[in-house]
């Protein structure tokens, strides 16, 4: 499929689609960190993770998909990546694997990693979009969002458990100590909470001085 007919989704429809495959995966309740080795490992369409040395170094990727005769994908990661940098390893192969559940059809045809380099740069030039929905796709999978909402809640209780109400919020400070608990990078939190209005929350909440999140 060209990338022009791939479909676009609402915020909401991507906050579904990952919803149903954390929901896949456990069953009995979500764990943190979400473990997205085996969400790829649950997946029919994906075959396997493969470390591709120098991936980034000479291409400029971390990550990146090719198919197989039997439709299935490998997600190829860059090798130093997987090795020594956990949290960008982990939404390199959240963002791919959102491109499997959303955009399969728009890949089909990367058969080698020339083909995936060659679509991947037509994609940001021309379609932003395609990319952006696998980044709200990782975001939703890595920082599921009622996980998110009930440690969000917890925190600020606990920075106001003194009655030490601060008038500005420091967002990276918060993006940070929730990072570590979800093993993300700070980045992709601080977007997650600045798109899911956590912290217009936090700020309305400490100017009323008021002891608990309402989220």
């Amino acid at each position: 499929m060209d990338p022009s007919h791939a479909k676009r989704y609402e915020k909401s429809e991507i906050e579904a689609k990952a919803a149903q495959v954390l929901k896949d995966a456990y069953p009995s309740g979500v764990t943190i960190p979400v473990d997205i080795d085996l969400l790829v490992e649950r997946s029919a369409r994906v075959d396997q993770i493969v470390a591709i040395p120098s991936l980034e170094s000479k291409f400029g990727v971390a990550g990146i998909l090719t198919v197989k005769p039997s439709g299935q994908f490998d997600i190829l990661v860059d090798e130093d990546t997987l090795d020594y940098q956990k949290g960008r390893a982990s939404f390199s192969i959240a963002h791919e694997l959102g491109h499997i559940i959303l955009h399969a059809e728009v890949f089909l045809n990367c058969v080698t990693v020339d083909d995936s380099l060659a679509l991947r740069s037509r994609l940001r030039r021309a379609y932003r979009f395609i990319e952006e929905d696998a980044n709200s796709f990782a975001g939703a999978i890595l920082i599921p969002h009622r996980q998110i909402m009930d440690d969000t809640a917890t925190l600020y209780q606990y920075l106001v458990k003194n009655g030490n109400y601060e008038t500005r919020l420091d967002r990276n400070q918060v993006s940070a100590t929730l990072a570590k608990r979800y093993a993300v990078n700070v980045t992709p939190m601080k977007i997650r909470l600045e798109r899911l209005k956590v912290f217009e929350k936090i700020q309305q909440s400490l100017l009323y001085k008021s002891p608990y999140l309402d989220l």
